[in-house]
C-alpha cells in the first residue's frame, strides 16, 4: 500500500514539475493540488471499522482502566485534578466496575461551562471519541474547502506493535481562517489499512467564549486476536484516549481541562 501510494506521488511529480521554474507559483500549486489529490485518494480506501468498533467491542472484555482528569487556570496552573485505577469485571450482562485507586485534589469550577467538559469528569464510565474525530462528512474533505486545507504524508510511526502511515491536514492561516477544524493526522496500519489512531484540533467561537479542544484516539488489536495482511477478522479495542479544551472567556479568563484514559489488561469474558 505503502509503495504504490509512493509510485503516485512520484508521477505527479514528473507529470507537473517537468519545466517548472522556481518563481512559477502557477507549477508549485499544480503540484501541491496533484499531492492532495492523491492523498485523497488514499484516505478514501482507508478502512475505520478498528475505530468504529473499539468501544462496542470493549463490552466483551474486561478490563483495567486508568483515568486522569485535571483543570489549568489561564497561567497553566493546576487548579484540580482526579485520578481512579478501575477494573471492569463480567460480561454486559453482569458488569462490574471496580475503583482499585483513587486520588484527587482541589477543586474543579466549570460554572456555566460544564456542558463543554468531557463527562469523564463527573464519572469513571467510558467515552467513546469517535463522534467527535470521524464525523460523515468532514468540512476539510468537502470539494469546496480542498484549498483552505494543506495536506501532505508526515513519515510513519509505531502504533502500539504496528507500522502505521501518518497523513496530516493542516488548514491554511490565509485561506481557512473561519473554519472549525484546525488539524487532523490519521494513523493508517501499513498492514490491515485500518484507521487505528486519530488527532484533531477545532476552535469554537461562541458569543461570549472561545473554545479551543484536541481530541485523540488509538485503538490496539486485542489479545488473541489475529493480525496479519488484509486479514480482517481482527477484533480492536481502545487503548488510549484524550481530550482536551480551553476556554475563553471576557468574564471569567481562560482554564483548560485535560481528561486522559489508558485501557489495558484486555481479557475476553468467556459465556
Amino acid at each position: 500500500m505503502r509503495s504504490f501510494f509512493i509510485v503516485i506521488l512520484f508521477a505527479a511529480a514528473l507529470i507537473f514539475g517537468s519545466g517548472c521554474n522556481n518563481g512559477s507559483m502557477e507549477r508549485v500549486g499544480s503540484i501541491e493540488a496533484a499531492e492532495r489529490d492523491s492523498i485523497l485518494v488514499f484516505l478514501n480506501q482507508v478502512g475505520q471499522d478498528a475505530m468504529h468498533g473499539a468501544f462496542t467491542n470493549l463490552q466483551d472484555y474486561e478490563y483495567r482502566r486508568y483515568l486522569r482528569t485535571e483543570q489549568f487556570d489561564g497561567d497553566d496552573f493546576l487548579l484540580a485534578f482526579t485520578e481512579h485505577l478501575i477494573e471492569v469485571e463480567g460480561d454486559s450482562a453482569a458488569r462490574a466496575m471496580r475503583v482499585t485507586r483513587a486520588d484527587s485534589g482541589g477543586a474543579f469550577d466549570f460554572g456555566f461551562f460544564n456542558q463543554f467538559v468531557s463527562e469523564n469528569v463527573e464519572g469513571p464510565d467510558p467515552v467513546d471519541l469517535v463522534p467527535f474525530l470521524i464525523e460523515e462528512d468532514p468540512a476539510y474533505l468537502s470539494p469546496r474547502n480542498l484549498d483552505k486545507y494543506a495536506f501532505r504524508m508526515a513519515g510513519d510511526t509505531l502504533m502500539w506493535d504496528r507500522s502505521a502511515l501518518i497523513v496530516e491536514v493542516r488548514a491554511k492561516a490565509d485561506l481557512a481562517d473561519g473554519e472549525n477544524i484546525r488539524r487532523v493526522r490519521y494513523y493508517v496500519d501499513e498492514s490491515s489499512n485500518q484507521l487505528v489512531a486519530m488527532y484533531l484540533e477545532r476552535i469554537d467561537l461562541g458569543l461570549l467564549f472561545r473554545e479551543e479542544s484536541t481530541f485523540y484516539m488509538h485503538v490496539r488489536p486485542a489479545p488473541g486476536s489475529t493480525v496479519s495482511g488484509l486479514d480482517d477478522s481482527a477484533v480492536y479495542v481502545p487503548y488510549n484516549t484524550r481530550f482536551q479544551t480551553q476556554i475563553s472567556t471576557p468574564f471569567k479568563g481562560s482554564y483548560r481541562i485535560r481528561t486522559v484514559s489508558t485501557y489495558t489488561d484486555h481479557e475476553l469474558v468467556r459465556p
